[in-house]
């Protein structure tokens, strides 16, 4: 590999945030893996130009669907430069797709960028990363009221960096359960979308990831009716929340959420992970990304009970019973797909064996899902089955 020396904005970027990284992050360590990481993309960006790619530098503010409650919010997102990302189309080669996919994954952060983030009548001021994201986790002093959906939306304004393309807006959806008997915590990868994850060597994985679309994915057989089915609730008349939890990488965001439209899946915040190289420590204690992100989901609506879906091809069920004892009395079922991979599904099936205080099911299928549903009154099976007849 051929070594790139640092712009001098990179330097000088460098110099101020490494005093804010946590201990033994500021060293050269920290230093050979970002700059290998700029390399990279850089060689990446040359080949780019060589096969004719030309990229935009109107930057972009990525907003990512928030939640919250009338006097707290949760958002997230990150800022970007060269933002030439185009959405999906049926029409898609798999040569498209493998350039569009290679694009998310090339991002190009500006960090340390000033945002405005105004949610009603109240204002905030947040800092994008080393990594271009930015988040706001914060109690609203003036509360959020009279709203008619579970949706309200948020304004964010990009301050500085300035650009001469003008002020750069964005708005973001937040999640305010409303008319809720229970909310809803999924998985996506081999929960919902066929991914492969136990695949070998995760080559299949790596073939739907890098030359499939949203609209080319395979949704899992009556998911969509059953997620439905959940959201309206046993009499239909309720808006239950849906929120996905998923260790895919932020980059996936625009996929997965055209993936959700395109097959009726309930609209809700989706939470990822970062890709990039690791920049921040973990406090003490820390459980895992999934964990973190549900639990802060169900300390967020301490009187809402909730219902967990996960699959046998991770650890969804060892993370599924861990929130069920950290937060006793809010867990009404969990769900766990079966993958079908022999070893795995033994072990999940040992830990149910183990466990006589949880309602967790492995499941071969959404249908037997919907019956226990029903059966446990989370839904109405005759408006399951209306639904999956379309």
């Amino acid at each position: 590999m051929i070594a790139i020396p640092l712009s001098n904005a990179e330097i000088s970027y460098f110099h101020t945030e490494k005093k804010k990284l946590p201990m033994g992050q500021s060293g050269l360590g920290w230093r050979l893996m970002r700059s290998v990481k700029i390399n990279l993309r850089r060689m990446i960006s040359r080949g780019y130009a060589l096969l004719g790619i030309r990229f935009t530098t109107v930057p972009a503010i990525i907003a990512y669907r928030g939640y919250g409650r009338a006097d707290q919010v949760f958002l997230k997102g990150r800022i970007l430069q060269n933002r030439s990302i185009f959405r999906s189309e049926d029409k898609d080669t798999a040569w498209q797709n493998f350039v569009k996919t290679l694009r998310r994954f090339n991002s190009h952060e500006v960090s340390g960028a000033e945002l405005e983030v105004r949610i009603g009548d109240n204002v905030f001021e947040v800092k994008s990363d080393v990594e271009g994201y930015f988040h706001l986790e914060a109690n609203l002093p003036k509360k959020l009221t009279a709203l008619k959906t579970p949706w309200a939306s948020a304004q964010i304004t990009l301050r500085s960096p300035s650009y001469t393309s003008g002020r750069l807006q964005s708005p973001s959806d937040l999640l305010l359960p409303k008319n809720a008997g229970f909310g809803i915590i999924s998985d996506i990868d081999d929960t919902i979308l066929k991914t492969d994850v136990t695949s070998l060597l995760k080559l299949k994985m790596l073939y739907l990831t890098f030359l499939k679309n949203a609209s080319s994915r395979k949704a899992f057989r009556e998911v969509g009716a059953f997620y439905q089915a959940l959201e309206r609730g046993p009499k239909e008349k309720s808006s239950n929340p849906f929120f996905y939890v998923s260790n895919s990488p932020w980059n996936l965001y625009d996929l997965l959420e055209d993936f959700l439209i395109i097959n009726d899946l309930p609209k809700g915040p989706i939470l990822l992970r970062d890709f990039g190289i690791p920049y921040q420590s973990n406090p003490v204690g820390y459980k895992g990304h999934k964990y973190e992100h549900a639990a802060r989901i169900m300390q967020t609506y301490p009187h809402l009970p909730f219902v967990l879906i996960g699959d046998s091809g991770e650890n969804d069920a060892d993370i599924y019973l861990e929130l069920s004892r950290a937060f006793p009395g809010q867990v009404r079922a969990i769900y766990i797909r079966d993958v079908r991979h022999i070893k795995r599904s033994q072990r999940v099936s040992q830990l149910i064996r183990e466990v006589a205080d949880v309602d967790i099911r492995l499941i071969p299928n959404y249908r037997e899902a919907a019956l226990h549903a029903a059966d446990k009154g989370l839904i109405s099976k005759l408006c399951f089955d209306r639904l999956r007849k379309k």
